[in-house]
């Protein structure tokens, strides 16, 4: 019996040092990305920052439109030599 259990173990060959390094590097190196990626909660608060920023500017934009169309037409631009009809 005890020969039948030993030829049942599976010998995993030694594993490569170098194979074993580029591993524990490939893992580092996904350990630090996860780590320099942004959570999903600060996601949604630079999304929001961003909108309210995109929202304000859109807002002042149109302020100076506005007013540049409600100024009134300097002096010079006028023209009263002409006949008035």
């Amino acid at each position: 019996m005890s020969t039948s259990k030993d030829r049942s173990r599976l010998v995993l060959p030694d594993v490569d040092p170098s194979v074993a390094l580029a591993e524990a590097a490939r893992r580092d190196m996904e350990r630090e990305s996860l780590a320099r990626r942004p959570s999903v909660q600060q996601l949604m608060e630079q999304a929001k920052r961003e909108r309210a920023e995109f929202m304000a500017a859109g807002g002042r934009r149109f302020a100076a439109r506005l007013k540049s169309l409600l100024r009134p037409a300097p002096k010079s631009a006028v023209d009263t030599t002409g006949p008035v009809r």
